[in-house]
């Protein structure tokens, strides 16, 4: 469920998230998807928000991709080069035109993560990143262009799996 209420300072939208449970996003830091996610095509508005730790410390390593509409899905989502230092992913000029990316410096990457109940098994989609234009709140899951790199790549022990995997 989803409502917008203007405060003094500014526009806010309340979602109920079954990961996050209540949240506040104002609506000046949601992010709008140039196309849906795969598997949610009525679900294009999005906040990027901190992972807060059990301390109430923000780990700046992880972050959710909220949903704003309708199922409310969340991504658990992450920077990639945490994962994999030398990454160097190369998206279509045509993914690029469509996020109104001018330069690489315009854009943020994040790898989605699957986690399972083992977290030893968490893997990050490398294949696939969810790439932001930070200046115009335009995101897109792009699909790089090349194959080195896989959908379930491991964050431990990455030579256990290779590309396909």
């Amino acid at each position: 469920m989803i409502e917008t209420v203007e405060t003094a300072d500014r526009e806010v939208v309340t979602v109920r998230s079954q990961a996050l449970g209540t949240i506040d996003v104002p609506v000046d830091q949601m992010i709008t998807m140039c196309e849906p996610m795969a598997g949610f095509p009525d679900c294009v508005r999005y906040a990027l928000l901190d992972h807060v730790k059990d301390d109430g410390g923000i780990d700046g390593s992880i972050y959710w991709l909220q949903a704003a509409d309708h199922p409310y899905q969340s991504f658990v989502i992450t920077d990639p080069w945490g994962i994999a230092p030398d990454y160097a992913p190369e998206i279509s000029d045509a993914d690029a035109e469509r996020l109104r990316l001018r330069s690489f410096e315009d854009a943020r990457v994040f790898a989605i993560l699957t986690v399972p109940s083992d977290p030893s098994m968490i893997t990050a989609n490398l294949r696939a990143p969810v790439v932001v234009n930070v200046a115009e709140r335009l995101a897109k899951q792009v699909v790089l262009l090349g194959d080195e790199y896989h959908t379930r790549h491991p964050l431990r022990g990455s030579e256990e799996s290779g590309p396909g995997a």
